[in-house]
């Protein structure tokens, strides 16, 4: 096993620990040497911890990620996130610049399955995209929006309604 591996399965294992000052030190330790291999071990701490300063830890590692390699973790999760994580990675897609334009339909699929915040925040990521955006992506996010709408009222549709409008000025200058 690689000196790297080692590392790895090292801090996977202070994640999972039971000792929140262990868990901690990791997550330091993660901010220095993070690797996609670490991420959904730390989503999995998020959910199942109480302790507000682990979540605030996470938190800012993810809000301060530069690297586009943890796009694709971040946004695989969302299909099966609770809405309190969902709200925490839609948020930290948004505060570390990221550019998940490639993923516009499962943001938005998120946005229609999760809490009125979900939509929220998915809608604060997609109006903050740089794009450029694919016709297919679009339409693939306007038909999920279309969908939704059809079945729903209150709230939440009126915040994916503002949505959906932002999508299509996207569709009008796609390429």
């Amino acid at each position: 096993m690689k000196k790297e591996d080692k590392i790895i399965k090292q801090l996977i294992e202070e994640l999972q620990s039971s000792d929140d000052n262990i868990v901690l030190k990791a997550l330091t330790k993660i901010r220095d040497k993070g690797k996609t291999a670490v991420l959904n071990p730390m989503f999995d701490v998020y959910e199942q911890t109480d302790n507000p300063k682990i979540k605030e830890e996470i938190t800012s590692i993810l809000n301060d990620i530069k690297d586009s390699y943890a796009l694709e973790p971040i946004v695989e999760r969302l299909k099966t996130g609770s809405n309190e994580l969902n709200n925490m990675l839609l948020a930290s897609l948004w505060n570390s610049k990221l550019n998940a334009v490639d993923f516009l339909p499962e943001i938005v699929e998120t946005a229609t399955k999760g809490d009125y915040m979900n939509a929220l925040e998915a809608l604060t990521v997609i109006e903050n995209l740089d794009g450029p955006f694919l016709n297919e992506k679009l339409s693939e996010a306007e038909f999920l929006l279309q969908d939704y709408l059809s079945e729903n009222t209150g709230d939440k549709a009126t915040l994916l309604q503002s949505l959906l409008d932002i999508i299509h000025e996207y569709q009008a200058n796609a390429y």
